[in-house]
């Protein structure tokens, strides 16, 4: 049986592995656990900023409720139902045989890709965000959850290409969309736009947002999801849920999506579940240009621009989206159809198989 170490330091990343590695083709899929990592060099993430205080975050502390056993721990997934995640001391694992190290974090690629060398295992990256300046010299195969320079378009994607110098598949991460994230379209009578976006009140573009928000008060129930981070409570926020079946369940709930993120995306889970549960949004397209989420959206069919119409095209948009039932449903069935287009997680898995030989 092939066995994988790889990075725990995003919950979506890491199901979207699970699912792949474990689900598809039966890996024994571990993460780090423990600060020996840490201390001994393997795991060094943010080591240079914050000392260790995020590797206490990753390697000690998600594992707090698991249970221990001969240096192996098992934790039931707080967030994903029915998932099981395994943790690894670094001196179990040194006695244990390696098949695949997959780092997704720069900071760690020269650490994990010498656990590889060690364990004689084949290192490879995951590439989740755009521009990410992730060690390819070091690497025998690149998973790609995010465009690449000269591979923006979907020629590229779903195939093995090469890209600095070694295979690479850009493909999409994978989410439950047979019993979660699924396209549900009922004609309901609600006001509700939504934000998913996290962390969105710390964000630059948040003041003008809920001004926005509060203008428009009369019109719609808005709602903001996620975490505030650092910034203050306001009556539009709606709470940080961890259990990813009552994120779709409320995202479900919404009429609208808005998703107005202009920073930091590769893959883009937020804006591929609006996709894939058959929802319009309303959204700043430019950020999203020559990227993975790009070709989801058609400009009036099932997605408007706020950057290119004026604030009164939008509310009259967002109004018809509320009243037209035949309008909302319309551009719901086309955001179904278009992930169904776009997204095909069980050709791009294949893929992935062939490539590494599972």
């Amino acid at each position: 049986m092939t066995r994988m170490l790889a990075d725990f330091h995003h919950h979506a990343l890491g199901e979207s592995l699970a699912l792949l590695f474990t689900d598809r083709y039966g890996v024994d899929l571990f993460y780090p656990y423990g600060m020996d990592w840490f201390d001994r060099g393997y795991w060094q993430f943010e080591k240079q900023f914050h000392g260790d205080r995020v590797a206490r975050q990753y390697l000690e502390g998600i594992w707090g409720n698991a249970t221990v056993v001969d240096g192996t721990a098992r934790l039931e997934d707080p967030r994903h139902p029915g998932r099981i995640i395994w943790g690894v001391s670094l001196d179990a694992a040194l006695s244990m045989s390696w098949d695949l190290v997959l780092s997704s974090l720069p900071h760690n690629d020269e650490g994990l890709k010498r656990f590889a060398d060690e364990m004689g295992a084949r290192f490879g990256l995951q590439i989740g965000n755009v521009m990410q300046d992730s060690r390819y010299d070091l690497a025998s195969f690149a998973l790609a959850s995010s465009t690449l320079p000269g591979h923006t378009t979907q020629a590229s994607w779903a195939k093995v290409i090469e890209y600095q110098g070694i295979p690479t598949v850009i493909y999409h991460q994978e989410f439950d969309t047979s019993r979660i994230f699924t396209a549900t379209i009922p004609v309901q009578p609600t006001r509700e736009v939504a934000s998913w976006v996290n962390c969105f009140p710390e964000t630059s573009p948040y003041p003008s947002f809920i001004d926005f928000a509060r203008r428009t008060a009369a019109d719609f129930d808005w709602k903001v999801y996620g975490s505030y981070g650092s910034a203050a409570d306001d009556e539009l926020k709606a709470g940080d849920i961890s259990w990813v079946p009552d994120i779709a369940a409320k995202m479900k709930q919404a009429r609208v999506g808005f998703h107005m993120k202009a920073w930091s995306d590769g893959y883009g889970h937020v804006i591929h579940n609006w996709a894939a549960i058959g929802r319009p949004i309303i959204w700043v397209a430019g950020y999203y240009r020559d990227k993975l989420a790009e070709p989801l959206w058609v400009e009036g069919v099932n997605a408007w621009d706020i950057s290119s119409h004026s604030e009164e095209e939008i509310v009259a948009v967002m109004r018809r989206l509320r009243d037209d039932d035949d309008f909302w449903l319309s551009a719901c069935e086309a955001s179904a159809a278009r992930f169904r287009e776009t997204v095909d997680f069980d050709e791009e898995a294949a893929v992935i198989g062939r490539m590494l030989g599972l």
